[in-house]
């Protein structure tokens, strides 16, 4: 992964100010010539070699890698945002993981990525919010140097494999999938005059009356799909208000206990 020089920078700066330690000593410490390669370095405009920054890893009691790229979560962050995007089944699964866990139906039917000026805030939000919350399933790292690239991919195909798979098995998991399959049904699609339509469904019942009798009973079909949609969403509801109900009955029984 590409080193941000501002924010290596940023680093050094922080942690030489939180130890209260002046340039020239911290310059003396690592054994650069003086305190303006340490401020070149805090600026951006260069980075220390190897050797320096593993110098100043140890002055700041801090790992090199962390030096390098922060806190390990946006190290694997920035990677999986990245590289993770180039890899097609860290795709697939962030993807269905979305699929379970919202019911926007335009993000999952590529509305928003087939227009001429692609809602690339909505597509991050998404994203960003798969990522971040498979982030703490991660095995941190226990040495002072961060997995590469793909461990960390393959790290979190594996989280969202299992998230995944627990998922499905929920309320929210099976509700979501429902949407989505009513979502993919058009169910208002040509129900006015169409003699394509007609002259098809007329030929294939060998009656003048079957366009007729079809558009009867796709009306009766909508209307009972559109009752179950009704009736999902209620559901939804109450099983939301549940959790809240429930959430607060906690906490007035902690406040309780701890009077």
């Amino acid at each position: 992964m590409k080193l941000n020089k501002r924010a290596v920078g940023q680093r050094l700066a922080d942690f030489r100010r939180e130890q209260q330690l002046s340039m020239a000593t911290v310059a003396e410490t690592v054994g650069v010539a003086g305190k303006g390669t340490v401020n070149d370095w805090e600026k951006g405009r260069s980075l220390p070699s190897r050797e320096r920054l593993t110098a100043l890893a140890k002055l700041y009691q801090v790992s090199p890698d962390y030096l390098r790229y922060g806190p390990f979560n946006d190290y694997a962050f920035e990677i999986l945002k990245t590289d993770g995007m180039n890899s097609s089944e860290f795709n697939v699964l962030l993807w269905e993981y979305v699929d379970l866990t919202t019911t926007n139906p335009g993000i999952l039917s590529g509305d928003v990525f087939n227009q001429a000026t692609p809602d690339t805030k909505a597509i991050d939000a998404h994203i960003n919010g798969a990522i971040t919350q498979i982030l703490p399933s991660l095995p941190q790292p226990d040495t002072h140097t961060y997995p590469d690239t793909q461990v960390v991919i393959q790290q979190a195909c594996d989280a969202f494999r299992e998230r995944i798979q627990l998922i499905r098995r929920t309320f929210t998991g099976k509700y979501n999938r429902i949407v989505r399959l009513l979502d993919n049904v058009d169910l208002y699609e040509k129900l006015g005059d169409d003699p394509d339509l007609r002259a098809y469904l007329d030929a294939m019942t060998a009656t003048t009356g079957g366009y007729a009798v079809d558009r009867a009973y796709q009306q009766k079909m909508n209307l009972l799909l559109t009752n179950f949609h009704q009736q999902l969403n209620s559901l939804n509801d109450a099983y939301h208000h549940a959790l809240m109900t429930q959430a607060n009955q906690t906490k007035t029984n902690d406040v309780s206990a701890s009077r």
